[in-house]
């Protein structure tokens, strides 16, 4: 298989000007619908390290196509949003099927290391002001060339979310709760911009400088882009480190002015906490979603069974934001 998939890289990056040996081809993660690979093309004294991301089995119903992400990252770079650059994107006819190519950037992903390791301890210090300025910067990617990703208001997104939980037949009271009382926010009247659609730890590269790079943009879409503000806000994504309310590593007074550095704006705490509310109510059903992919045997997965006791983490933080002055 890796013989076969070393041949195939070898074939689309020599089409887009990049002749080479592939070489140190890892596997680095997985998923019901997703690869992602490392390898290094070596060329006479030259070595590059890139990295293959690609669809295979049943496409995810919220994910748009691999080729549409890779669209969407070049025009962020081309905004000088810190996202890598695209090297080649597979066609129709290519063997790697839905798939494209991108430079590889060195750091960190994995919160918990960024969150407590040392190495990343004067990163942390700026990294919500980073966040604010890199998240500002993608929403300013011209949206009349994105032709191929769904718009969505935040009516949209609550009618999506009801009518997927209410298929599970899975009643939660909370739940319920929270779905009537974002029917009556205000989510706040921004222009429609590129909404990344899951901004927060786990899908930036971090060294000890600091932010280096937005990846994976599967859930894109145009939309509010404060939805990228309240999710980054979520408990779930502080990872044990819930003092602070951006990412368990900053505060959102410094995730604003990052994001006001680039882009004025009149967005308020407010807002960003309502979507931080929708965010976590997204969060819970999508837990349900993973839970019964296991449970109604479309994918036997201990991961996913596990999952399921999330649904109840998100219960107990929707409890805390809208009744006991949770933040």
């Amino acid at each position: 298989m890796k013989e076969e998939l070393k041949k195939n890289l070898e074939q689309l990056l020599e089409v887009n000007n990049y002749k080479g040996k592939v070489t140190k081809l890892q596997y680095l993660t997985g998923g019901a619908s997703n690869e992602t690979w490392k390898f290094s093309l070596s060329s006479n004294s030259k070595k590059t390290d890139l990295i293959l991301r690609r669809s295979f089995g049943d496409p995810s119903p919220l994910a748009v196509l691999k080729s549409e992400e890779a669209s969407i990252q070049k025009l962020a770079f081309q905004q000088g949003a810190p996202v890598p650059e695209i090297v080649a994107v597979a066609d129709s006819g290519s063997l790697l099927g839905d798939a494209y190519i991108m430079k590889c950037i060195k750091g960190e992903t994995i919160a918990r290391k960024i969150l407590r390791d040392i190495e990343y301890k004067e990163a942390r210090k700026n990294l919500a002001y980073e966040c604010g300025a890199a998240i500002a910067k993608v929403h300013q990617v011209p949206t009349n060339k994105l032709k191929a990703i769904p718009t969505n208001s935040p009516e949209d997104l609550l009618k999506q979310l009801y009518s997927t939980y209410k298929n599970f037949e899975q009643p939660s009271p909370v739940f319920e709760y929270t779905f009537k009382w974002l029917e009556n926010q205000d989510f706040g009247e921004q222009k429609n911009k590129l909404v990344h659609g899951d901004f927060r730890l786990g899908n930036i590269i971090v060294n000890k400088l600091g932010l280096q790079a937005v990846i994976d943009w599967e859930l894109a879409h145009i939309g509010n882009p404060i939805q990228d503000l309240g999710w980054i806000c979520v408990n779930s994504w502080r990872f044990g480190q819930y003092k602070k309310i951006v990412g368990g590593f900053g505060d959102v007074g410094d995730l604003l002015k990052g994001y006001s550095s680039v882009y004025k704006n009149d967005i308020t705490y407010k807002q960003i906490k309502i979507w931080q509310i929708f965010g976590t109510l997204r969060w819970g059903v999508i837990c349900l979603i993973q839970t019964y992919a296991h449970l109604q045997g479309r994918i036997n997965s201990v991961e996913k069974a596990a999952i399921g006791r999330r649904v109840s983490e998100t219960e107990i933080d929707l409890v805390d934001l809208l009744f006991l002055g949770g933040k």
